[in-house]
């Protein structure tokens, strides 16, 4: 065989090496294209907008802290003493006349505590407001010279913290209930050393007769 047929058939072998292994190349290439896997990020991601698509999932708005609403557990606090005064922010310190003499002496039969008003009854001032604990009594010394009613707010577990409406803040979390003596009749009067003893019950009775409130007016 001669040098120039050599030549011309190696020359067709290499041609032929070269197209095949453009063809595999472009077979593997096109393979990889369509099984190509999504990264999981990708796939992640997809999941996550569909299921957000079909259940109309949200992320939820922030918790309301336990300053914000009154619907919270239940959580104990120390309980004030027979004569503090939880409202004098609002209603102004008590009014006293150390020299008048005169005493209301509450005893709060109740097995509930009690935050008791003290109302003089014709400009509705509230004169004192005390807290009287349950199965105790508690007296209202120097009341000035007027004629009065009772308003008392009743329950358990008192919170300094609980929020009454806008304004007020302190009550009982649990069992309240206010109550007021019932009507012009109730009204009692004093006027230089004189006494009056009010028992509070959970129904009518006792010494003046009640009937329940609600707060608006309680704290009114």
């Amino acid at each position: 065989m001669s040098r120039q047929a050599k030549i011309i058939i190696f020359s067709l072998i290499l041609i032929f090496s070269i197209y095949q292994k453009q063809i595999k190349e472009e077979f593997v290439n096109n393979d990889e294209i369509v099984n190509k896997t999504p990264s999981k990020k990708k796939t992640k991601w997809k999941k996550r907008t569909g299921w957000k698509k079909r259940t109309g999932w949200e992320k939820p708005e922030k918790k309301p802290s336990y300053s914000d609403t009154n619907d919270l557990p239940v959580k104990w606090y120390p309980k004030p003493k027979n004569g503090h005064s939880p409202y004098d922010k609002y209603f102004g310190k008590g009014i006293y006349n150390n020299s008048s003499g005169n005493e209301f002496i509450i005893k709060n039969s109740n097995s509930t505590d009690a935050v008791v008003l003290l109302v003089n009854a014709y400009t509705g001032r509230k004169v004192r407001n005390e807290f009287v604990s349950k199965g105790s009594n508690f007296k209202m010394t120097g009341v000035p010279d007027g004629t009065y009613y009772l308003e008392w707010f009743s329950g358990t577990m008192w919170s300094p913290k609980l929020k009454l409406g806008t304004r007020f803040k302190g009550g009982f979390q649990t069992n309240a209930s206010f109550t007021k003596t019932k009507d012009r009749s109730d009204w009692m009067s004093v006027d230089g050393y004189r006494q009056w003893t009010v028992t509070l019950y959970s129904v009518v009775g006792g010494d003046v007769e009640s009937e329940k409130i609600d707060a608006d007016e309680f704290f009114n």
